[in-house]
């Protein structure tokens, strides 16, 4: 599973959908023809996650195999322009993934089902039917207009993680629930001097900036959007956080993160914590495995979420009411896969999964209670609702907080007002 490691979406344009429907060999709706229909799946897994998910779909035919099967369309690359396509084109698959922040977006366009209805009718036969059942924050982006036309099946709150062979060699306690940015600094020190290792790693989008705005109590935008509270006193004790990391050279230089896949850095043990999404077996080489603890805390504890949904294409020609049962099935399968499942009961028993209901394995133990404490703080970023105005909010980032804050060329108190001044002129 991606760790997030760019904190952005692509823009999109928005849709003119036709009402064609999808042309996926099935019966269609009503049709009084004999055997399961097909019903096509939009996915955008890369090979091994797919070679995984296609185990998890094929369980969900072999249950419904005389209802339903489920052929996957898999896109690993562009996946968001293919998809912009089919919807316009009517050839879109009856259910697909979206990035999260989308569900409105093409919801407003009549291109997704609205799922009130079927969510109210399944609620009480399926914990991913009731939204009572879900971290409430893993659904900040699926409503249009007060429904639902999409659901989670991941909800990733970022961690960290960290190489507990170079804390013991700096001779320091492996970090614990509730340490601050200042343990976290003073760790990185130590670090750096007892093995010459850099304690942490900031690249320009990653880890999120609002990370560490939100830990000291700012925020980007005042609660209505209509205008950006990014140069307040708790922005700025956030950027100079980040500057002293910088400044003293706790992070590698950007020239060393020229051309590099960041996570490799802290795979071979180049430096010592690195922030990324929750996820299951990763950063096991170099002759340690990566441990996780909680995001540190500013005057609170708080970490952002990263989510994926599905939903249901508007126009399926397929009965809908078959296709909400494959969904369902397919939500219930990825939830006893992915962590974390957005489903708080699912998410309780991450270590009594089986191998073969997780493709891909067990959550290490000592992972799954930090993880699951993330949960209890974690908060999605607030999208713009204009697609271009969103991915211009990535650019100002980009270009007016990480470039001049890696670089040291400016200071906490001018990148604050400048950022400030862009964020508002989005809002126009």
């Amino acid at each position: 599973m991606s760790k997030w490691l760019l904190a952005g979406v692509s823009g999109l344009a928005l849709l003119s959908v036709t009402a064609c429907g999808t042309d996926n060999g099935s019966s269609g709706n009503g049709s009084s023809s004999k055997g399961p229909v097909t019903i096509t799946f939009g996915t955008w897994g890369g090979a091994e996650e797919d070679a995984q998910l296609k185990q998890i779909i094929q369980k969900v035919n072999d249950q419904h195999k005389d209802e339903f099967q489920i052929k996957e369309l898999n896109v690993p690359s562009n996946y968001d322009q293919k998809l912009k396509t089919e919807l316009a084109a009517g050839s879109a698959p009856d259910i697909f993934y979206l990035t999260d922040g989308q569900a409105p977006m093409y919801a407003s366009d009549g291109a997704l089902l609205n799922l009130d209805s079927y969510l109210n009718k399944y609620k009480s036969q399926n914990p991913v039917a009731d939204v009572s059942s879900y971290y409430p924050a893993t659904l900040t982006n699926d409503k249009y207009k007060d429904s639902y036309y999409a659901m989670p099946w991941i909800g990733q709150p970022t961690v960290m993680y960290y190489n507990p062979k170079l804390f013991q060699q700096a001779g320091l306690a492996e970090p614990k629930a509730g340490w601050t940015w200042d343990d976290f600094l003073k760790d990185c020190e130590v670090i750096k001097q007892k093995t010459g290792t850099y304690g942490f790693l900031l690249a320009n989008g990653w880890p999120p900036v609002y990370d560490f705005v939100w830990s000291f109590g700012g925020h980007l935008w005042n609660q209505d959007m209509t205008q950006s509270t990014f140069n307040s006193p708790q922005t700025i004790q956030a950027l100079t956080l980040m500057h002293t990391l910088i400044n003293d050279k706790l992070v590698p230089t950007q020239a060393e993160l020229a051309n590099v896949d960041i996570e490799d850095l802290f795979r071979q043990g180049k430096v010592a914590m690195f922030m990324g999404g929750a996820a299951d077996g990763n950063y096991a080489a170099q002759g340690f495995t990566a441990k996780v603890a909680m995001v540190p805390k500013g005057t609170q504890e708080v970490t952002d979420l990263g989510v994926y949904d599905m939903a249901i294409n508007a126009h399926t020609s397929v009965d809908k009411d078959t296709v909400f049962k494959a969904y369902m099935a397919l939500l219930d399968g990825i939830d006893h896969w992915k962590v974390v499942p957005p489903v708080k009961q699912y998410a309780q028993n991450l270590g009594q999964i089986s191998v073969s209901d997780a493709p891909g394995g067990h959550t290490p133990t000592d992972r799954i209670q930090p993880i699951l404490d993330s949960m209890k703080f974690a908060r999605m970023y607030r999208s713009l609702s204009d697609p271009t105005a969103m991915q211009n909010y990535w650019n100002v980032l980009a270009n007016d907080v990480y470039e001049p804050l890696l670089l040291n060329h400016e200071t906490p108190q001018q990148i604050a007002q400048k950022t400030q001044t862009d964020l508002n002129a989005l809002l126009k």
